[in-house]
């Protein structure tokens, strides 16, 4: 029987890719990108993905994530189940990203995202050093915990921790830390219960 259905055509699907069942792949998608050493992809069930994706080998994809059309899971990046990743967003190398999140900027190399997390910021790594090439240049990434909120184009420079449970408003740059329970608007700290409910993390759900 066969493991998942194509609902597209143009469909590439490498030979070791492991897929569950009701699985559907849009139009144009190439699922085993890359260098097959890199690992294999192991797609659960109930997983949509949409047309023109390109799936990188060494990726996890957990039960029934949605990944709307034209985006890029990169090497050995991992999505955890019930997450959605909007369309046109790339999730790079060994990215790992928790369940039940929602993902609508791009998330940056080793970055990890736990449970719970609406992102829709964008990520920077510092770059200390431009003298290096950029493929061999290092850094940490920013780790962003469990209930957060990162809102449309904030930009997290380098590797900030955030939450949980934390708040970043759109259009802030992340330069430090912001602790748990704290929201970051108008370039200023405070915890989110100043705002007395008004604005709120994922962390009631």
């Amino acid at each position: 029987m066969k493991p998942y259905e194509e609902i597209g055509t143009g469909i590439f699907v490498h030979e070791k890719v492991k897929i569950g069942k009701n699985v559907t792949i849009g139009h144009g998608s190439c699922i085993g990108f890359g260098d097959p050493d890199d690992g294999e992809i192991i797609i659960e069930d109930n997983v949509t993905i949409g047309a023109f994706c390109v799936i990188h080998f060494g990726v996890v994809i957990r039960k029934s994530v949605s990944i709307e059309h034209n985006c890029l899971i990169g090497i050995e990046a991992e999505v955890g189940k019930n997450t959605r990743i909007l369309s046109g967003k790339e999730v790079t190398y060994q990215a790992k990203i928790g369940e039940n999140c929602i993902i609508g900027g791009h998330v940056a190399d080793r970055t990890i995202i736990e449970d719970n997390v609406t992102y829709m910021g964008e990520i920077a790594h510092s770059h200390r050093n431009a003298s290096l090439d950029w493929d061999e240049t290092i850094e940490p990434s920013p780790i962003i915990y469990k209930g957060s909120v990162v809102g449309v184009n904030a930009l997290i420079i380098g590797g900030r921790k955030i939450g949980p449970c934390a708040y970043i408003g759109a259009g802030e740059v992340v330069r430090t830390d912001v602790g748990e329970g704290i929201s970051l608007m108008k370039g200023e700290m405070k915890p989110l219960s100043f705002y007395r409910g008004i604005i709120k993390s994922r962390c009631n759900e």
